[in-house]
């Protein structure tokens, strides 16, 4: 009988090393992971305002051109990454998160969508993997276990 593949859902801190290599860590494991999607092996969703926080990101953090963030988000779009729309019981229960942990609305928006839909939350942020430390399911992204074929 054929497995089901790993969920996650992968917060901005993850997706934006696809785009920037420059002064970021962990940047093979997430091409790594991304790798891992492509082959059918896991499921990676994420909600759709990951779009609003790449764009942000490129442009604001890191002064991209507009052609270069363009690009990155149409590749994100290509995917096929599951993303899903804002959610009201999401975003009250994210608010929880929030509210319990002393974190951002969005990313613990993230980690709420994550438990909602039974998949683990993969992150970078290390300040926020500390906030959230007592939640299951949130694991740092150089600490993902991928298939051998990969590793």
């Amino acid at each position: 009988m054929p497995q089901t593949p790993a969920a996650y859902v992968l917060d901005t801190s993850v997706a934006i090393k696809w785009y920037l290599e420059k002064d970021e860590a962990d940047v093979a494991r997430a091409h790594e992971l991304l790798e891992v999607f492509g082959r059918g092996e896991c499921i990676i969703r994420a909600p759709q305002f990951l779009l609003l926080e790449i764009a942000n990101a490129l442009t604001t953090a890191r002064k991209l051109s507009l052609s270069a963030t363009l690009e990155a988000l149409t590749h994100t779009r290509q995917l096929g990454i599951d993303l899903q729309p804002l959610d009201w019981a999401t975003l009250v229960k994210g608010i929880e998160i929030a509210a319990a942990c002393n974190a951002t609305i969005y990313d613990s928006y993230f980690l709420a969508l994550a438990l909602e839909t039974g998949s683990i939350l993969v992150t970078a942020d290390d300040a926020f993997l500390k906030k959230a430390r007592g939640y299951p399911g949130v694991i740092h992204l150089r600490q993902l276990r991928l298939p051998d074929s990969v590793q």
